[in-house]
């Protein structure tokens, strides 16, 4: 069987609905008939097309829109410890829910994707 040749903008609309799917990678990346590394190498072609193509103003003011503050809970101890989970929904609709006793290691690498996310 012949492998369907895919254009750099059918890429990008594979690339850009997988977010808003609700699927893991795995899931859309099956139900669309590609592999999860061709979805991650294209995403990373994409998002430097897009680094390239920002003029420097625009790529600050995308960086400012989306913050991450540190919160501290006040009150009395017994308070924080029914704190069972932190929820951060973005205006886009994605959702990014931390359980308590998350792995620091995974929690980071969270983090480090969240600052790449390119603003919407």
């Amino acid at each position: 069987m012949a492998r369907r040749r895919r254009t750099p903008e059918h890429w990008r609309g594979l690339v850009e609905g997988w977010p808003a799917s609700g699927l893991t990678q795995a899931q859309y990346c099956e139900r669309h008939g590609i592999s999860i590394a061709s979805l991650h190498r294209w995403r990373e072609r994409l998002a430097g097309e897009r680094r390239s193509a920002d003029a420097p103003g625009r790529r600050r003011a995308a960086a400012a829109a989306v913050r991450l503050l540190p919160v501290q809970l006040q009150g009395e101890p017994a308070m924080a410890q029914r704190c069972t989970e932190l929820r951060v929904v973005f205006p886009d609709g994605v959702r990014v829910e931390i359980t308590p006793g998350v792995d620091a290691a995974t929690l980071r690498e969270v983090m480090a994707l969240l600052r790449e996310r390119p603003a919407t």
